[in-house]
Order: structure tokens, then sequence, then C-alpha cells
């Protein structure tokens, strides 16, 4: 957490960033000339909550008390303290009567007040002061009264005494808008009654438009805004306006907080992060960050709960998430809820609907969604616009290509594998933190470290997707730990599912091309033995193939060995089929078949098959059994078409035609897609099915 106290709520004059001080000169000079031609007054000190009033005030009455040519004499009167109008009178009166001069030539005049006072108060309410006991005081005053005296002539004679004073009495109070309506009408009968005495003069301090409500709430205005108003310029005299914050301040202030918590938590902003603070401070939040007190509250949110996500989150999305939990609870409470698909492109009903939203529509409806949230409809565009920067697939068209590029590959709230740890104000249990996997792969490049490793297994296998979309940030420039890591990601690759359509996309191919990563960053003369390693795992061999050809489509650079050591262990793992029956051969051992074609190419590959077949180690059923291919949809598997192509390219379509002529004559099941389990029988089903079907239709077309 940064030193700077954005918690603090106190006032703080020797902190004039906002130019305070001269506003306090400018009042105290006013006030200097209000005593010249008024013998009393009553002023108001107006801003809204949290732009600084305190602060204000405090520097007006140090200005005050330190006057030489002007001195006032300056009392707090706080009307919390006090249950009723009686007892906050009382407590004027002794406040008042603490406030004359101590001296001997005083006594009397003080007496001539205190007379006035006792006459006019309501002694019971004496004793009931918080902290004071003036009741004593008081009732020995009043004793001194001899005969029937009128409060009249005893308040011309505290009149009197009050005109000789050197230094006019002022009397603030602060924060009256915190107040109930009922006690704010106390106050103000306070001020009327007493308020005409000489060189007694009020300083009330409050935010105009909450006095105006609380006015509104009581019989006086009976919820009429002009009548309150009226009612409040009756009382108040002159009114001293606290500036509002300028636009630059503004600025000033927000540039302060964020450079201060970027040098607490050494972060180096980006340059796109920069503007897309700035775009928005000025599309959005500068129109919530209007006072010190608003922006002190923000960034004292910002500043208490990033500290447990520095270098796990980005630090702008937080600071813009923060900004809308701050300010919109509301629609905060909605991005965690029923928002949270749309926002992370997850709602599967949007993308297959019908009919395709347009980008008005769409704007329509979220801006109906925030009303929804109590985001005032002023607010709305602004705070839509922060949602769509935060959430680049809350676009019509999913966000251009570079965003979605960069959602990716940063920690932003918008990358579902990010989202939850801005909202738990830390990493979850059950996801790896960035710091942590970082150190462990640091771990593993300087030495083959069992913990980390281990550490590692277990979050590729319990969080595959998540865990290789972070890995594959990290890795590269990482030999050692790549040369470690592969045969831990074909332990995973063995386990991960295939399924396409899934929200967070296909485990396998997750495994895939962060192997595809792996094999490129391993040392040259460490490829033959890294290799051998990974081929000790059952699905070894098959992944090093498949994420090698994911590279060979692309202009990566490969170790020259690289292909021919993933060749050498697919024809090893073939040569072991051939063997076997390919009745006992399972499909997974099969699929070696296909990647040693692939790897080693056909002309190496297919004469051996072809010889596997000729030579009656493999039947010609079997072979086109095992090479019926299987579809996944979800996690469910079954058999779908037969590869001619690879049956025709191997020894052809008439070798198959002719081996298997005597089966396909007889009254065999016709081929049902998708309809099959994958076993071998099953297997033999659709094979003998799709080449009978195919036989005859290449019969029954003309040759030329």
């Amino acid at each position: 957490m940064s030193q700077r106290s954005y918690f603090r709520d106190d006032p703080d004059p020797d902190n004039d960033r906002l130019e305070r001080e001269i506003f306090a000169a400018r009042t105290i000079n006013t006030l200097g000339e209000i005593r010249k031609q008024s013998k009393s007054s009553v002023s108001g000190l107006i801003a809204p909550w949290g732009a600084g009033k305190s602060t204000a005030l405090q520097m007006i009455v140090d200005g005050l008390e330190q006057h030489n040519s002007s001195p006032w004499t300056v009392v707090d009167l706080n009307p919390w303290l006090y249950s009723d109008v009686d007892a906050l009178q009382l407590g004027f009166f002794v406040a008042l009567r603490e406030a004359l001069p101590r001296e001997q030539r005083w006594s009397r005049k003080r007496e001539r007040v205190g007379n006035f006072f006792t006459a006019i108060s309501p002694m019971g309410k004496v004793n009931g002061l918080a902290g004071v006991d003036a009741s004593s005081a008081l009732e020995s005053l009043g004793e001194k009264i001899a005969g029937d005296v009128s409060a009249n002539a005893l308040k011309k004679k505290a009149e009197e005494a009050l005109e000789e004073l050197e230094k006019p009495i002022l009397f603030v109070m602060d924060d009256l808008d915190r107040l109930t309506p009922e006690e704010l009408l106390m106050v103000f009968k306070l001020v009327r009654l007493v308020g005409r005495l000489p060189n007694i003069y009020y300083l009330l301090s409050y935010d105009e438009k909450t006095l105006l409500d609380l006015i509104q709430q009581t019989s006086i205005a009976s919820g009429n805004r002009a009548r309150a108003r009226d009612y409040m310029e009756k009382i108040i005299q002159v009114r001293f306006d606290v500036p509002d914050l300028r636009p630059r301040q503004k600025a000033n202030l927000v540039d302060s907080a964020i450079n201060e918590l970027l040098a607490t938590y050494s972060i180096e902003l980006s340059k796109i992060d920069s503007e897309t603070f700035g775009s928005l401070y000025r599309n959005c939040l500068r129109h919530y960050l209007t006072t010190p007190r608003a922006i002190n509250r923000y960034f004292a949110q910002v500043d208490a709960f990033y500290d447990s996500l520095n270098d796990e989150v980005n630090f702008i999305n937080f600071a813009l998430i923060t900004f809308i939990r701050t300010f919109e609870p509301g629609a905060y409470k909605n991005l965690t809820g029923a928002w949270r698909d749309e926002l992370l492109g997850e709602a599967i009903e949007l993308h297959f609907s019908r009919t395709k939203e347009s980008v008005s529509d769409k704007e329509k409806r979220w801006h109906e969604m925030l009303a929804d949230a109590h985001v005032a409809r002023t607010n709305i565009p602004g705070i839509y616009k922060v949602l769509l920067s935060l959430f680049p697939r809350l676009h019509p068209d999913g966000g251009s290509f570079s965003a979605r590029q960069r959602l990716t590959e940063s920690q932003g709230v918008g990358n579902r594998d990010y989202f939850d740890r801005y909202f738990n104000f830390g990493v979850p249990d059950d996801d790896v933190s960035d710091v942590s996997l970082q150190r462990y792969i640091n771990q593993l490049e300087e030495a083959s470290e069992a913990t980390s490793l281990n550490i590692i297994r277990e979050a590729l296998l319990n969080d595959t997707q998540r865990t290789c979309r972070k890995m594959r940030q990290l890795l590269a420039g990482k030999p050692s730990a790549s040369t470690a890591l592969l045969p831990v990601l074909a332990d995973a690759y063995a386990v991960a599912d295939h399924e396409l359509f899934s929200v967070d996309g296909s485990a396998l191919l997750h495994v895939e091309q962060l192997a595809s990563l792996a094999i490129t960053e391993v040392e040259p003369d460490k490829v033959a033995e890294t290799v051998n390693a990974v081929n000790g795992r059952a699905f070894g061999a098959i992944m090093l193939s498949s994420a090698l050809s994911t590279l060979t489509n692309t202009e990566t650079p490969l170790q020259p060995d690289l292909i021919s050591c993933i060749a050498r262990i697919l024809e090893e793992r073939v040569d072991a089929l051939t063997r076997h029956p390919l009745a006992e051969v399972s499909s997974h051992d099969f699929r070696h078949v296909y990647h040693w074609r692939i790897t080693a190419g056909k002309d190496v590959a297919d004469p051996r098959l072809r010889q596997a077949l000729l030579d009656g180690r493999w039947s010609a059923l079997d072979f086109a059994a095992r090479c019926v291919g299987v579809a996944v949809s979800g996690r469910a598997e079954s058999l779908s078409e037969l590869h001619f192509d690879v049956l025709d390219e191997v020894i052809g379509l008439n070798y198959f035609y002719a081996e298997l002529e005597t089966l396909m004559s007889e009254d065999i099941p016709l081929p049902r897609m998708h309809h099959y389990a994958d076993t071998i029988e099953n297997r033999r089903i659709m094979a003998l099915g799709q080449l009978k079907q195919r036989r005859d239709r290449d019969r029954a077309t003309p040759e030329g």
C-alpha cells in the first residue's frame, strides 16, 4: 500500500494543492467588510460533499484567529452534540459566555449577558448538555436579577455589553448537511432566536443540495423546492461558494494519485494502457471524480485491494473495475452475475442466434440494462464505453483483431483466465498465480527441480487450458524448462479432452500448441534425448508429431534433427505394431501409423505398410477397419467416414475390393454414420459397408 493517506477525511490546510488559501483569504477579507457594515450576520460556506469545505473552513478559522489588524474570537459549535433546540440554545449560551473577555472590567458585562440568557433559557435543560455543567453558573447569575425585569430589557443590557467587544465572536458550525431534517431546523431556530446580538456572527458550512433536500422534508417546504430555497435565503445573508475544481486541477489530482500508485507498485504503463485510461477519464470518470473526496475515495479503493494482485492482473483494468465498484455498485454486481457470459463472449445463445443484432440494437439493449442497474441516464454512455474497453468481446463484431489478440496475451479482466481475480481480490484457490508459475519455470530453467515440475503437472492436469495459455506467455526463451516440461505435457495430452465446441477450447489442442512452442526451445544437443524421454509416455510420440505438424505450416525455424528423431520413434512404434494382428491393436496405437506417414513422408511409410498387408501380417479387413475415422461430439466418440485416400495411397482400392469380395457379397448392414461405438467389430461393419458402396459406385461410373 502507498504511503499516501487516501482514507484521510480530516481537514488538511497544510496541503493546499487546490488554491483554497486564496479563497480563504478572500473570505476573511469579506467577513471583515461585513463586520464593518453589520452588527451581526449569518454567512454560508457552501460546497458539495467532499469538495474541501472543512479544509477551507479550517484555513478561514486559522486566518481569522491570526488576523493582526482585525482579530476575531472563533467558537466552534457542534450541533451534533445536542439533542434538541433547548439543549443547543444552552450550549450556545455557555460557549458565548466562555468566549467573553476574562478581565475584571468585563465582570459586570458578563453578568448582564448571563442575566439575559437566564431569562430566556429553560433551566431544566442545563444539566443535559453533553460534557457541560453550566447550571450553577447560570443559576448564580439568575439570582442576581432583582425585581420584575423583562426579557427585552435584559436583552438591551446584554446588547450594550456585547457592543463593547473589541473582537467580534464568530460561531462556526460545520457539516450541517449531515443532520436530520429536525436537527437542521433546530439549528436554524437558534440562529433566528439569537442571531441579531451585536458582534455575534455565524458561519454555517454545508452542501446546499443536501440542505435543500432536508428542508423539503419538513413542514416548512412540504416537498416544494422553491419554498425550501426561499427559507434558506431568509437564513443565509452572505454566500461563500467554495470554487469547483477546475478541469486541470481534477486531472492533476488524478495524475498525482495514479503516478504515486505506479511508483509504489513498480508499474510501467504501456502506451495503450495510458491512452485507454486517458480516453475513459475524459469520456466517463471525470464526471464522477468531481471533488477531492471522490478522488481520494476512488484511489483509496484501488490502493487497498491492488497489493494482493500486483503482477497478477492489469493495473489499469483493475483501476477501471474498481471505479465501477466504487461509483456504480449495481452495475458491478451484474459483472459477475447476469452479464458475465456475454462480457466474456461465452453467451452461446447469442452466437447461434438466427438474427444478428445490429450495433444500435445492442447498444440500446445495454443502455437499458445499465439503467436497470441504477446507473443514471446521463452516465450510461460513459459506463458503456468503459465496459466496451474492458471487454472487447462485448463489441458487436467481437472487437478488432488486435484487441482480441491483446486480450489473449494480457492479464485483462476480459480474459476469462483472469476475470475472477478482479472480483476475488486475489488469485483464487483453483487458479495458479502468474508470479508463482513464472518462478516455477525459472527454477526449472536453472535446474531440474522436482517440486516445481510436480506443481506444474498438477496445474496442467487440473486446469489444462488456462495453464497452457499462461505458459505460452512464459516459456519462450527457456530451453531447459521446455526440455523438462515436454514429458509432463505428454502426460497431460494423454488425458486431455478434445471438445471442439467448448467455450474454453479443446484441452488437447492447447497442449499441442504448448508442445509446439516447447520443442522449438530445446537445445540442438538435447533434441534426441528429449524426444526419447517424451516417447517413454504412451501419447508422447503422437503429441510430438501433432505439435510438429502445426509448425511445418509456419515459418518457425526447426532443429535439423527434430523431424528425423520424431520420425524415428514413430517408425519404431509402427514396426512393433506390424508384429501383431490389427485386431489386437488399439485405435490409439494405430494413430501412430497416420503420424508416421505425415512426419516421415508417404514415400517412406507406405511401402512398409504395403508389405505388411502383402505378407499377411495385417489383414485387409482390419487395415480398412482401422482407417475408419472417429467423430467427436463433446466427450462422446462415434465411428464416421472411412479414409479411402489412405487405402488408395498405401496399396490401392482394388486390392481391398479383391481381398474382401466374398465378405462384400454377403448381406452386410448399411454403414450408419455417428452411430457405432469404437470397437473392432463395429469398425469392420463400417469399413465393409463403405467399401461396398464405393465399389458399386465406381463400377456404375463409366471410365474415361
